[in-house]
């Protein structure tokens, strides 16, 4: 009981984060982003058809170089990802409270769902749980002690973010802004050190850049194609009401946990004056609130649909400001019902996501892909006996697995689009021929039309089992791209 009592942070975290490392496990199948990651880390240089290249070389690392190809090995990094943020978090508290302070406010964000419940899923917004409060507390400590060191570092990690995820761009806005409008910012600017953080961004950046120019930056096709789509053609003044509300009132409620455990925690308690000086009353509001603030006015001006997972990296900074703006002292009762409230939010948001697993029947959990893998090995080998498996045409999930778990690890041609995998020789896929896998007779035909030289599709079903053993089956629909006819 003394060492509860006296390492409380260390034991949630180490808790935290062999909770959400394991529970996967409970799953069959990886998840869709976690596998697009990895098949990007294989194949691609500096960019991919959505996303710069980041995420995707930690999952070929992960689970190519040092995971043996096991699932755990993603698990594993999306919780270092959380973790590594937390631990970020904490060093920033540290800046504006004490370490009991400083523990509790990091411990609230157990009850947001961006850190637990939606981080089994390893993709750009998990990666981003760890840079954006990495290059935060070395931008704070830059310019509040103007060591260069601190300089550099937020110009690596502010780098890395945009090399990570296009939206990242926010919290270099957030900066900037922070730059200019304090006071104590502002005088930094008659030094050099700044503008060596920003050219240290820039050289991080440039490899991407110069990728994104070279391939006319088709990848931000897709980020705005996911920001164009509109439910309201009859009414379009709708859409500028309805999407900024929504997208804002998601961010509410995903992160309603932890307000409601702070509430109650200083319910009746009396309050406690933190002396935050301006510069770090608008390093925080500047910082926690600008970048989900941003993308709700864009929203509001140009009707864009926002998907609610593009503000998960914004509640680095929650726990904080709620200690700071709004804080309580610490009597017995003010710890008792936090501690008691960050494992309750984290008990319910565990059961709740191993409830979804259990019951879940969707292939995206339980497609056991081992098999599947295999199933579609032995159909290319039986058309095909003297050529080996090198091209699955697909959507991501059905190309995707099949290019991890096939034997002969088939490349995969998204779509069956040339266009959208530009890292596969064109030529090549002509020579070797592709075996093409859909998960309906439309979606065949689709890529029928685009490959031109696709024999007509056949019928395989696969049946998936969730852990409880409800059955469900699939039917899926293969065929053969063969420019060169009957081998």
């Amino acid at each position: 009981m003394n060492f509860i009592k006296k390492y409380p942070f260390q034991i949630f975290l180490s808790l935290h984060f062999l909770l959400w490392s394991f529970l996967p496990l409970l799953r069959q199948s990886l998840p869709m982003d976690s596998i697009e990651a990895v098949v990007w880390g294989r194949l691609c240089d500096f960019g991919t058809n959505k996303h710069p290249p980041l995420s995707g070389w930690l999952a070929h690392f992960f689970y190519d170089g040092i995971g043996f190809e096991q699932p755990i090995a993603i698990y594993i990094l999306s919780q270092l990802c959380v973790l590594v943020g937390f631990v970020y978090i904490y060093r920033l508290a540290r800046e504006f409270m004490s370490k009991e302070r400083a523990s509790m406010a990091v411990m609230l964000l157990s009850g947001v769902i961006y850190y637990g419940f939606s981080a089994i899923e390893y993709n750009v917004n998990v990666v981003s749980l760890a840079l954006w409060p990495m290059c935060a507390f070395h931008f704070y400590r830059a310019i509040n002690d103007n060591r260069l060191a601190d300089w550099l570092l937020a110009g690596l990690f502010a780098g890395l973010n945009l090399f990570n995820k296009y939206t990242s761009v926010l919290m270099l806005l957030s900066m900037g802004v922070l730059m200019l409008y304090n006071k104590k910012a502002r005088a930094r600017l008659k030094s050099y050190q700044p503008y060596l953080c920003a050219l240290v961004c820039f050289v991080v950046i440039l490899p991407h850049l110069l990728w994104l120019f070279d391939h006319n930056f088709f990848s931000f096709s897709y980020f705005i194609g996911r920001g164009s789509k509109t439910d309201f053609a009859n009414f379009p003044i709708l859409k500028h009401i309805i999407y900024p509300l929504k997208f804002f009132g998601a961010q509410i409620l995903f992160g309603l946990g932890a307000f409601l455990v702070y509430a109650i925690a200083g319910y009746h308690q009396k309050r406690f004056d933190v002396k935050a000086n301006q510069f770090q009353k608008d390093f925080l509001y500047l910082m926690g609130l600008l970048p989900v603030v941003t993308m709700t006015l864009l929203s509001f001006v140009f009707g864009i649909k926002l998907k609610s997972m593009w503000g998960f990296p914004c509640y680095y900074l929650a726990g904080v400001m709620l200690f700071v703006f709004f804080p309580y002292k610490l009597t017995t009762a003010f710890k008792k019902r936090m501690y008691i409230g960050v494992y309750v939010m984290l008990f319910l948001l565990f059961s709740a996501q191993a409830l979804v697993i259990l019951f879940n029947k969707s292939d995206k959990f339980h497609l056991k892909a081992t098999q599947y893998g295999q199933t579609l090995e032995n159909i290319w080998y039986k058309k095909y006996g003297n050529f080996k498996f090198m091209y699955v045409a697909g959507d991501v999930w059905w190309a995707d697995n099949a290019a991890l778990f096939a034997p002969s690890q088939p490349k995969p041609l998204i779509w069956g689009d040339f266009k959208q995998n530009p890292w596969l020789d064109e030529h090549d896929i002509n020579d070797k021929g592709a075996l093409l896998i859909a998960g309906s007779l439309d979606e065949y035909q689709s890529m029928k039309n685009k490959l031109k030289f696709v024999s007509k599709p056949e019928p395989l079903d696969i049946y998936v089992t969730n852990r409880l053993g409800k059955i469900k089956k699939k039917s899926l629909y293969y065929g053969f791209y063969n420019v060169y006819g009957e081998r």
